[in-house]
């Protein structure tokens, strides 16, 4: 079965994924198209998948979506999906979709986020993690996606036994936000010893003056 092949790479991460909705089941006998709407995740072997005008190898591409993106199908088939992606409505292959049927579809309300990224759903990310206990209380939250966050997202990660990559994916959002996200039970990162005196502050040990959480992203710690 073309989904079961497609599920290998992220065993671990379907384990969480079946705690958050029903199994993913194969499409009923003769292919026939089926009219519920549904979340399904983009699972290519490398790069980003086409989204087609209309169904078909000759469809004109319209966009190419994200590798590990979640998407809503519209309409299913055994070939070719209807899809709404980015405001826009195509075909995708099905054969390059995890389908997670019965998923509720505000998992589509995320964004990927990594590295680089800003906004305020980034500040909300950082609220749930330091809830949780995956950023020290009292940290002040900022709403840049750093180094440092895809840090403790991966601890998160590591608690969920997803994999470890640092980047919060739309689904991982949406499990770090129910109620069975699990507290963190590691021990965070130390911060380094001070390194180099500045007269009444010094570069903090954490970052070496490149601004992380440990130092509110001044890149000091004052005495």
């Amino acid at each position: 079965m073309m989904i079961n092949r497609k599920m290998r790479k992220g065993l671990a991460g379907l384990i969480i994924l079946m705690m958050l909705f029903t199994a993913v089941v194969p499409l009923s006998a003769g292919g026939e198209e089926k009219l519920d709407s549904m979340a399904a995740k983009v699972s290519t072997e490398k790069g980003a998948l086409k989204l087609r005008k209309t169904a078909g190898p000759k469809g004109k591409v319209i966009g190419e979506i994200p590798n590990g993106t979640c998407i809503l199908v519209t309409k299913e088939a055994e070939d070719w999906c209807e899809v709404s992606w980015n405001g826009q409505t195509g075909y995708c292959k099905t054969e390059f979709l995890i389908l997670y049927r019965g998923a509720d579809l505000s998992l589509l309300d995320y964004r990927v986020l990594r590295d680089g990224d800003k906004g305020d759903d980034v500040i909300a990310l950082k609220k749930r993690l330091q809830e949780l206990g995956y950023i020290r209380s009292g940290a002040t939250l900022t709403n840049r996606y750093t180094q440092e966050t895809a840090q403790r997202v991966i601890l998160f990660q590591r608690q969920a036994g997803m994999t470890e990559d640092g980047v919060a994916w739309q689904e991982l959002q949406a499990y770090l936000f129910s109620d069975k996200a699990p507290a963190c039970s590691q021990t965070l990162p130390r911060i380094r010893t001070k390194v180099a005196d500045k007269g009444s502050r010094m570069i903090c040990g954490c970052c070496m003056g490149d601004g992380c959480e440990c130092c509110n992203f001044t890149g000091y710690v004052y005495n």
